[in-house]
Formats: structure tokens, sequence, C-alpha cells
């Protein structure tokens, strides 16, 4: 057995045939569809009068989002927080599945490296969060052209862009620890109720001016303006993700598996 690729192969077909991929790309899209309903009552006065509280909700999304530049701001903090809560579902699946579905010990009594089997189901939620956050964007340049925002040279949406890849890149990276609470937790709960907890305790810490050492905050800071961060941040989320990949390989390796 070629250990990597073909475990790579197994989780693939294990995603595609539970159609999760589908699912959560689906879900995802409310957000941006959110942001294209919003905006559109904003501009249509006549449907914001009939709407009473989220025409005020539009409105102030609509003062936000001005042009191009300060639209793909407003993508990126929502893939910082929305884009965080889909990405746990990803993980949550991929690992907290073979204890839910009772398959574990038939995994484990593959001929093959646990590193290999480990080091798969993270490949395949990389590339799986990665899809829907391209998704996401190329949903929201779509809307961002159909609504005709000023300001959509060529420059600021490739930077644009780019902000908004590196802070999905940095959610993803701050996501991969909690793959160690699916196997610890042993299914779906424990990582999705301890995301929820992490996202109270960002803001919590971006209120109390600390958000720039609390790895889970650092996304949202990069979205909002990557200049008045310290490097020290971008390294204390690549210390943590690493360190939950380290620590979940090595529950996988010695953990007593015993259901």
């Amino acid at each position: 057995m070629n250990n990597l690729s073909d475990m790579i192969w197994i989780e693939v077909r294990k995603a595609i045939r539970s159609r999760m991929p589908i699912w959560t790309s689906l879900g995802s899209l409310f957000m941006p569809l959110g942001i294209a309903l919003i905006l559109l009552i904003a501009k249509n006065p006549e449907i914001s009068k009939k709407l009473g509280l989220i025409s005020a909700k539009a409105d102030l999304m609509a003062y936000t989002a001005t042009d191009w530049s300060s639209y793909l701001v407003l993508y990126a903090e929502i893939i910082a927080v929305g884009g965080f809560f889909f990405f746990i579902l990803a993980i949550s699946w991929v690992f907290g599945r073979e204890f839910v579905d009772g398959t574990l010990k038939d995994l484990l009594a593959v001929p093959v490296q646990r590193i290999s089997i480990v080091l798969a189901k993270f490949i395949v939620v990389i590339v799986w969060c990665l899809a829907m956050a391209a998704l996401i964007l190329i949903f929201g340049l779509v809307v961002g052209s159909l609504i005709q925002l000023p300001g959509g040279s060529l420059s600021v949406i490739l930077n644009g862009c780019f902000v908004a890849g590196a802070t999905v890149c940095l959610v993803i990276a701050v996501v991969l620890p909690f793959a160690f609470f699916a196997s610890v937790g042993r299914g779906y709960m424990l990582p999705i109720a301890l995301s929820v907890l992490t996202v109270i305790t960002a803001n919590l810490m971006m209120a109390l001016g600390w958000a720039e050492i609390f790895p889970w905050a650092v996304p949202m800071l990069h979205a909002q303006g990557a200049s008045t961060m310290m490097p020290m941040s971008y390294w204390i989320v690549l210390f943590t993700s690493l360190a939950g990949m380290l620590v979940t390989y090595l529950w996988w390796k010695y953990a007593d598996q015993n259901r």
C-alpha cells in the first residue's frame, strides 16, 4: 500500500460518498448570499422602508461596504468568523466520524503508519476548507460586479483577494488543533462546543487589547488590517497549528483505542 496517497484517496472517497463537502459548501454560500441581500435592500429605499430593523442593519452594512476595497475587507472578516465555523464542521467530521461510525479499529488495523492516516486527514481538511473559501470569494466577486461597486481596479481587487486568501490560511491554521478535540471527544460535539467558546474568548481578547497574542483572534485582526499587527502574531498562529497537529498525531499513536 502506497501509504499516504492511498490514505488520501480513501479519505476523499469517504467525503464524496457522505456528500458533506457539498452540504458544507452550500451552507457556506449563505454568508455571501446574506451580504448580497442586505446590500440589495440598502440600495433600494422602497424595500428598506418595509423592513424596519433589517433596513437599519442593511444601511449600516452598505455604509461599511462603499467600494470594492471595503467590500473585500468585509468578506475577509466574514471568512474569519463564519468560515471558522464551517471549517470546524469539516475537521470535526473528518476526525470524528471514525468514532461515531465505529470504524476506528478497522482503520487502525490497516497496514499503514498512523502518521500517514493522520496526515491524509489533515490534507483532505485543508483542501476542503480552501475549496469552500474559494467558492465564497468567487461568489463575492460576482455579487460585487452585479451591484456595480465603485473603485474596482485590478490592483484593488487583487489586493483584497490577497488579504482574504491570507485570512483563509490563518483560519485554517487555527482550526487544525481542533482535530485533537474531535479525537479526544470521540466525535463532533466537543470541537463544535469549543469553537463557540473560542469565538467568545477571541472577542473578549479583542476588547481587552490582547488579541495579537491569542491565535484564534489573529485572522480577524489580519482581515481588518495587517499593518497594525506584530510579526509575532503570525508565529503564534504557526506554532499553534503545528502543535495541534503534533498532539493529534501523538494521541492517535499512543492513546488506548479501546472502542
